[in-house]
Parts: structure tokens; sequence; C-alpha cells
């Protein structure tokens, strides 16, 4: 995938920005509430670090494609969340403490979990295992960069100034949705030549291991008598993906650019699903729900 501007500075830097006004709409309370409902995140971890793996290995068998992208789609699955997600969860007003949290934790246990599952990818479909050095300290400061330092500073404007955070909250959420729409459509003109020659052959396979995982979390959720808000939170903390984990280790750590086009694909393809499944969520579920259900 092509690096650009936009993809380096413009929508890093708007996500820096978004994530402060979603730190504004979070208290300490908001935290002391998700740790004290362990299910829920126990749950959430579950469906991101256990079954979407598995997932991975399913679509890539089940679709019988050649080793390098049945890889590359074993490492999208093994990708930890990102901001993205952290945004879909705000923009359908979900329980935004539980979906930061759910990011944090797979994000701090990505330096175990990728090396360990690219090295079955490997044995399954390469000619053997790999030993991968993984940039712990690197994507750990990438995370904090883009996630919670400017959740901690959104808090703090909200401690400081909380009629302010009160009146800015659905402006964010307004801001965050035709924003990322806007990202959808340039980053489609900026790689449609990519789109237009590899979409075809791999799209079916990110498709569905996307929309299953959205699937499995809901329904696991589900299972374990979640509520509603918590349930699609962890759906779309599930299907939502760190696809610049995925390409940014496809490229410097596995020196492989075909490894690149599936994640690279995806990220475009997630906006599509994730923002569909939070307007279905922010129209049937009344706003405020996120902080009643974790009342």
């Amino acid at each position: 995938m092509q690096e650009s501007v936009l993809s380096n500075v413009v929508l890093p830097l708007a996500i820096i920005i978004i994530m402060v006004a979603l730190g504004m709409t979070l208290t300490i309370a908001d935290f002391k509430r998700v740790f004290t409902q362990r299910k829920q995140v126990l749950i959430g971890l579950l469906c991101q670090l256990v079954l979407l793996p598995i997932l991975g290995f399913l679509v890539a068998g089940a679709f019988a494609l050649p080793a390098v992208y049945a890889i590359s789609i074993v490492l999208l699955a093994a990708a930890p969340g990102g901001a993205t997600s952290n945004l879909i969860v705000h923009a359908a007003d979900g329980d935004r403490a539980l979906s930061v949290t759910l990011t944090a934790i797979s994000n701090m246990l990505a330096w175990f979990t990728i090396p360990f599952l690219l090295g079955i990818a490997y044995t399954t479909y390469g000619s053997g295992a790999l030993d991968i050095d993984f940039p712990v300290a690197s994507t750990m400061i990438q995370v904090a960069v883009l996630t919670v330092i400017p959740v901690i500073i959104g808090m703090a404007i909200r401690n400081w100034k909380p009629d302010f955070a009160e009146k800015s909250k659905r402006f964010s959420r307004i801001f965050a949705t035709i924003f990322l729409f806007l990202v959808i459509l340039a980053l489609i003109i900026q790689n449609w030549d990519v789109i237009v020659n590899d979409g075809p052959r791999f799209a079916p396979a990110f498709i569905v291991l996307n929309i299953a995982a959205l699937a499995v979390g809901y329904v696991v959720a589900k299972l374990a008598k979640i509520n509603e808000v918590q349930t699609v939170t962890i759906a779309i903390e599930t299907g939502i993906q760190n696809s610049t984990v995925a390409i940014t280790v496809a490229l410097t750590i596995l020196n492989n650019n075909e490894m690149a086009v599936i994640p690279g694909l995806y990220a475009i393809w997630m906006y599509v699903t994730g923002f569909a499944l939070a307007f279905w969520m922010a129209r049937r579920i009344p706003a405020g729900s996120a902080e009643q259900a974790a009342a």
C-alpha cells in the first residue's frame, strides 16, 4: 500500500484529536467499573486473542490461499485492537472504557501473540517456523501516542472543564463519523489501482474474516449474558483490527511486501462494516445507554 501524507500525517493527527475528544467522555469511575466487571474484559480478550486467530486459520484454509497470503490473513487476525475500534465504539455510543481497556491489553500482549501465531502460520503454510523479534517498545509507544496519552489529556480536560466536555460529546461523535468517512473516500481514491488489481483476488477472504469476527464477538458475548451495549462493543473490538501493526510487521520485520496487501485492503474495508454496525447500534440503543449499562 502506498505511503502518503494522508496515511503518515493527517490520519494519525486526526486520530489523536478524536481520541482527546473520546477522553472527554470518560472519567476514572468508568475504568473502575470495567475492572469490577471482569467477565466483560475476559470475554472480550477471549474473542480477540483466541477465537479471532482461530477464525484466521479457518479462513486461510477455506479459501486455499497461496502460502504468503494465508500467512498474511493470520497476521491480520493476530493484530491487536487499535484506535479505529475505539473511534467506532465512540461513534456508536458504546462502552468507551471497555473498548480502550481491551485495546490497551491486546497491544500489551502483542509482543507474544503475534510471533507465536506467525510461527504456527509459517509451520502450517511455509517451510518452517520463523523466529521473529517483534518491536515491543515501538508498538507500545505507537499505541500510547495514538490512544492512551490523548485519552488521558481528554480526561484531564473533562476534570478541568466538565461543562465544555459534556457539550462537546455529541459534536465529537459527529466529527469522528464524518472525518472517517472522508478518510475512506481518500484511501479508495489513493489506492484505486491496488483495489482494482488485487481486491477481487483477496476480498472474499478478508471480508468473511471481518464479518465472521464481528458475529463471533457478538454471539459469544450474548451467550455470556452481557448487556447489549457491551456486547456490541466486544463485537467491534473483535472484528476491527489494527491493520497498521500488521502492515508494519509485514514490511519491516518479515520484509515481505506481498504480506502487506491484505491488511492494506482490509484497512479500507473495516470502516464500512465497523461504521455500519455503529450506525445500527446508535439507532437501536438510546444515547447515554453506555453509561447506564456500565453503572
